[in-house]
């Protein structure tokens, strides 16, 4: 007779009368005891996060809330605006726009961090690193993830605040390091600006913390949840879909063709 199927999972369970998440009791040693900050180190890593480690992650949960009225937004808005019963279909839109062109992009730059410089190398020398990673992506003519920015092509504000933050509680190692000598030496090879952007800064930060470079994009969709609920209860008070729907209608110019 053949065993029964083990599945086994480590992150929670719902009993009668309790609930546990890794080993902790939901209702006795979690609610009001923990901030959501600890709970998403527990949930992603298995562990409650030190002090230092919970400034850091806190910072990378909130540096991607908010960007203004971007695509995402409006997508989030517009499809509120049709389904207004159904409020995930319009946070699932916001979310699925998070790729390799917008928002996105930490998992590319970690994982092209991490290829380059695994995370057990030894003494690495990080100028010769970052010129290969460079010279590899130039003969493939493919714009590296992690740095540049069309809004902030003088410098992402949001970069600099969160590598100090990793200075402050002793995170920043050899990702951030790395992250910092591709911009540094892209500017010097294009004889312009190549600053690091938001999300490659969020990448090495998550790398040199212990994360594996799949889970980093986790931080933006974290974040950009909430912002995108927030555009939803704007557009409850103060709609502004049906102006966008409007606006739209006025510019599009038909031209029918042939293919």
């Amino acid at each position: 007779m053949a065993e029964p199927v083990k599945i086994v999972t480590g992150i929670g369970n719902a009993e009668l009368h309790r609930i546990l998440v890794r080993g902790y009791d939901l209702n006795k040693e979690l609610v009001g005891k923990i901030t959501f900050t600890d709970m998403t180190s527990l949930i992603l890593r298995g562990r409650l996060p030190t002090p230092n480690e919970a400034k850091m992650l806190d910072a990378l949960l909130i540096i991607l809330v908010e960007h203004g009225l971007i695509s995402h937004v409006i997508a989030a808005r517009l499809i509120y605006h049709c389904a207004p019963e159904a409020m995930q279909a319009a946070v699932a839109a916001a979310l699925c726009g998070a790729g390799s062109v917008h928002l996105g992009s930490s998992e590319w730059s970690a994982k092209m961090l991490v290829d380059a410089l695994p995370a057990d190398a030894e003494n690495p020398d990080l100028d010769a690193i970052a010129a290969s990673i460079i010279d590899d992506y130039s003969k493939r003519k493919q714009r590296m993830p992690g740095i540049g920015h069309r809004t902030h092509a003088e410098g992402d504000p949001r970069v600099d605040t969160l590598l100090g933050i990793a200075k402050e509680t002793g995170v920043y190692g050899k990702y951030c390091e790395l992250i910092q000598k591709l911009s540094a030496l892209a500017s010097e090879r294009r004889k312009r600006l190549i600053p690091v952007n938001v999300t490659g800064a969020i990448g090495a930060i998550a790398l040199d913390m212990g994360y594996p470079w799949q889970i980093t994009k986790a931080f933006a969709l974290i974040g950009r949840t909430l912002g995108a609920i927030g555009h939803i209860a704007e557009e409850i008070r103060n709609p502004m879909a049906t102006k966008i729907d409007a606006a739209i209608k006025q510019a599009v110019v038909y031209e029918p063709y042939r293919t």
